[in-house]
């Protein structure tokens, strides 16, 4: 299966904004107001990923670890930040700090296993594989993240009288918050396995879709599906452990008490 890319030019480029202008007037026709964030959405979207290809384009022709490592630490930083940006008033440092030691461990450790054990490029520092594998991996523990540590701050704003009595009652940090990390992590970790349990049969994913329009095998682009999504797995599942496990003393004092937003 050889077949040359079918490039976009400009002006099909600009319809498929049509998409977006249909979007616009089902949303107006059900009296939902969301024209203004449609199209700074869609502005921000491309303007961003022209940024990124252009930026991409120049790592790829330098090839250097160097570039290559700055770009996965950056993609790293604003995974922590589009975690932390919208919860700041309810988390302290120490917390922030341990989203980010989890984050980067689960991340950085899969990353470089799977470049070293199942794909090896040549160089393994390839751009060309760290950049986009890199990506997914990143973003898909950030996700996982975000959700757990949503459902950990919702449990402890539902739950605070629950967890003060128990502790009250000699209830250890750990035990009071048992079944609320069981179920973080449960909240975190199931839209992976429903995207991997779904795959093949009900969507096909944007990697594999994106290889097969590119003219590679639909086997070959098969493996590497199967490939990335154990080891976004793997990431999801390292990270959200991390953070739960080492995140949830943060939220106590030294006396083990829990800490209110304002402190």
């Amino acid at each position: 299966m050889d077949k040359s890319v079918i490039d976009i030019s400009n002006s099909q480029l600009l319809l498929t904004y049509t998409f977006v202008i249909i979007a616009m007037i089902i949303t107006t026709i059900n009296g939902i107001n969301r024209n203004k964030e449609f199209i700074i959405s869609s502005i921000r979207m491309t303007v961003q990923l022209f940024i990124a290809g252009y930026v991409l384009v120049y790592i790829f022709d330098k090839s250097s670890i160097v570039l290559s490592a700055l770009m996965i630490l950056l993609m790293e930083f604003f995974g922590v930040y589009n975690i932390v940006s919208n919860k700041k008033k309810r988390l302290n440092n120490k917390i922030i700090f341990i989203i980010t030691i989890s984050q980067l461990i689960g991340t950085i450790f899969v990353l470089i296993f799977f470049l070293l054990i199942v794909v090896r490029p040549d160089p393994f520092y390839d751009p060309q594989y760290l950049i986009p594998l890199g990506g997914m991996i990143i973003g898909n523990a950030m996700t996982g993240i975000d959700l757990a540590l949503n459902q950990i701050l919702n449990a402890i704003d539902s739950k605070r009288v629950n967890i003060e009595g128990a502790l009250m009652l000699g209830a250890t940090p750990r035990m009071a918050m048992d079944k609320i990390i069981q179920e973080s992590f449960d909240t975190a970790i199931i839209p992976t396995i429903n995207k991997i349990k779904n795959i093949g049969i009900i969507t096909l994913p944007g990697m594999m879709s994106g290889q097969i329009l590119s003219g590679i095998s639909p086997l070959v682009a098969i493996k590497y599906q199967i490939a990335i999504m154990t080891a976004i797995l793997s990431a999801v599942t390292i990270s959200v452990f991390l953070f739960l496990r080492l995140g949830y003393k943060k939220f106590f004092n030294k006396q083990y008490q829990l800490i209110r937003n304002e402190e």
